[in-house]
């Protein structure tokens, strides 16, 4: 049994799996952060499924890039859920997360803010690059599809030429990643509930004024 959990947007969704099979998913509400609405979705899930959270085995979070605030929400949730039941815990990136939803060769763009986005080309690995080398990729690659979270801030700005996936395929899905996960539980790929920590796409502004400090410090 998978509880799978996806806020690294603005807001997110929660799924309850018994392996492939979606046995209940939950949208969460668009006029609240999912700090407020992640944990009374979650018990919806259990109410429509007949559930208890002694049930779940395995824990799914998809666990960025993506929002600050979001990826904290969700993980956090994930790893104090798995720790209290004592149930296995599963990261799935928001690539893999969006991947799963279309076959086509596809570029996946994460909003990274600043005018940039992280980026991930048919699975390779991800990188941050500006809005405009993002629109570029169409000139080097045939039948290239964009999609990704980062589309509902871009979208408007891509050339006429670019071809964008449906917008109901840009965001990631919890019930996404949770089967994904079942693909990695058939390989006993866990990850470790201590350990385990959200992807951001950048060091936070904080962190980034710090950083030169650090540097002198050090030398």
């Amino acid at each position: 049994m998978i509880l799978a959990i996806e806020t690294t947007e603005r807001f997110g969704s929660a799924a309850l799996l018994d392996g492939n099979n979606v046995l209940a998913q939950v949208e969460l509400p668009k006029d609240k952060r999912s700090s407020q609405t992640l944990h009374p979705a979650i018990e919806e899930l259990f109410t429509q499924s007949g559930t208890l959270p002694n049930d779940i085995t395995v824990l799914a979070v998809v666990n960025g890039p993506g929002s600050f605030t979001g990826l904290r929400v969700g993980v956090t949730a994930a790893k104090v859920f798995a720790y209290a039941c004592g149930a296995e815990i599963i990261a799935v990136s928001t690539f893999d997360a969006v991947k799963l939803e279309t076959s086509a060769v596809h570029s996946i763009g994460v909003d990274a803010q600043r005018g940039e986005v992280v980026v991930s080309l048919n699975g390779e690995p991800a990188q941050l690059m500006s809005v405009a080398d993002w629109q570029k990729q169409r000139e080097k690659y045939d039948h290239l599809v964009f999609t990704g979270p980062a589309l509902e801030r871009y979208a408007a700005q891509m050339p006429p030429d670019a071809v964008l996936a449906d917008e109901r395929y840009w965001f990631p899905k919890a019930e996404a990643a949770g089967r994904w996960a079942a693909e990695r539980i058939k390989h006993r790929q866990f990850d470790n509930v201590f350990t385990l920590l959200p992807v951001y796409s950048r060091l936070s502004a904080a962190e980034e004024c710090l950083a030169p400090q650090r540097r002198k410090t050090a030398e």
